[in-house]
């Protein structure tokens, strides 16, 4: 049996305050009945906003009531959320050596959304098909080559024999790759300041996606890098207190 995990990031890859605050990268994983369904869904939320067909869904563009309108009809499909969440101004991962920005910072960030993947697609006896966003800059090549070479190392999280393959999509070529990135922005609107303030609600709609194991959603669903799951929300939760929420 196969799953689908449709990946997309937002936020920037520098480091030490050269860009956002937050390095987000997102996946939305679906089973076929499920992404069957989220296909149709797709179609109704672009109705739904008035969005053109010839358009394509891109989170950014979109006004609040917009927003909100898309994960409220997310809200009514199953599907489930694994997101990796990097503090790029922390000191931790600041002054690593190689330094952890750019491309090194993208690859390292996937990888720990795979691993995540792969757990949730192995405990349910499934393998997984992964569509990435074709981000310009990145050799998927390469990505393939980091991800075969992480997991011939002894400490690899990654599950073994679950990935059937990592390929790149454009959002033009995949309406989930575009629903990804409306749940990728979701999750970074939650934790990145605009203008002093964050937006939450759009997360809180669709929290109950999340992945969670044993009940647990810290360390699973979301991954706050590098802060250890076990000290989240206490570590987070003055600055973002829907954490206690979720």
């Amino acid at each position: 049996m196969e799953m689908y995990a449709y990946i997309d990031e937002s936020g920037d890859e520098g480091i030490g305050g050269k860009g956002t605050k937050w390095f987000v990268v997102t996946a939305l994983i679906a089973s076929q009945e499920e992404a069957t369904a989220l296909g149709y869904a797709y179609h109704r939320i672009k109705q739904r906003i008035n969005l053109g067909a010839d358009k394509v869904l891109h989170w950014s563009e979109l006004s609040h009531p917009r927003k909100k309108a898309v994960v409220e009809e997310l809200d009514n499909n199953d599907f489930s959320i694994c997101s990796v969440l990097v503090d790029t101004h922390h000191p931790d991962i600041v002054n690593t050596s190689p330094k952890l920005e750019g491309k090194r910072l993208y690859f390292y960030t996937f990888r720990r959304l795979v691993e995540r993947i792969t757990w949730y697609c192995d405990d349910k006896d499934y393998k997984v098909r992964i569509y990435a966003e074709n981000k310009g800059g990145i050799k998927y090549e390469e990505l393939n080559a980091y991800l075969n070479y992480i997991q011939s190392q002894p400490d690899c999280e990654i599950r073994k024999d679950c990935i059937l393959g990592v390929k790149p999509k454009a959002k033009t070529q995949s309406n989930l790759v575009q629903l990804a990135d409306c749940v990728c922005g979701a999750v970074y609107n939650a934790v990145e300041h605009k203008y002093g303030v964050i937006e939450d609600s759009y997360l809180l709609i669709i929290k109950d996606k999340m992945y969670r194991r044993d009940g647990k959603v810290f360390g699973y669903g979301i991954k706050f890098m590098p802060h250890k799951s076990k000290l989240i929300p206490q570590l987070l939760s003055g600055t973002y207190k829907w954490l206690n929420s979720i």
